[in-house]
């Protein structure tokens, strides 16, 4: 099998006894995770669901040319895997291999991860990261919109609100250009 970066052979899977087998690149450190391998080892495994999504800001060496898959040499597919990350890992929709680029597979092993791995390209979980990502991005424009300060404010105010018994009266209140005129 033949990296997808640097186009060196993978040689024998690296081999750990908690860890799954993976494929590491000596030349650009990169690391594949063959599907059958991987599925084999998760097989038997008491695995529990990932805990919330967490951005991660760890610089990573996110290659953007396009890449061949090592098992059945289709191209690969490029994925987000964790919200607000600043790389995305390659999938094979063919024999459904995964391609992390150097320090990628670091930061899924960091995440606890890396049994977790077949999960990370479910529809569920892109929807997720997708909805992180979209709250983030509101989050960044109320703060430039409103300052911290009124941000924050807002923020206080919208959970006092939001299981308050006269909600809807307090809004109608708020909302009103001069609540005292009939």
């Amino acid at each position: 099998m033949l990296c997808p970066n640097c186009q060196r052979d993978l040689g024998a899977p690296v081999l750990s006894a908690d860890d799954p087998p993976v494929f590491r690149c000596a030349g650009c450190q990169g690391v594949w995770v063959d599907s059958n391998v991987y599925l084999a080892w998760v097989a038997g495994r008491d695995i529990e669901a990932p805990a919330d999504l967490t951005i991660d800001d760890v610089p990573v060496a996110d290659t953007q040319n396009l890449k061949l898959c090592p098992t059945c040499r289709r191209f690969l597919t490029r994925y987000h895997i964790l919200p607000g990350a600043r790389f995305h890992v390659e999938r094979c929709g063919h024999c459904n291999g995964v391609w992390f680029d150097s320090g990628e597979w670091d930061t899924v092993v960091r995440h606890k991860l890396q049994d977790k791995v077949n999960w990370l390209f479910t529809e569920p979980w892109q929807d997720r990261i997708r909805a992180a990502e979209a709250r983030q991005a509101l989050e960044r424009l109320y703060h430039e919109r409103f300052g911290a300060e009124d941000y924050a404010r807002a923020r206080d105010v919208r959970a006092w609100l939001e299981h308050h018994p006269q909600r809807a009266t307090l809004l109608a209140y708020l909302q009103a250009r001069d609540p005292y005129r009939v």
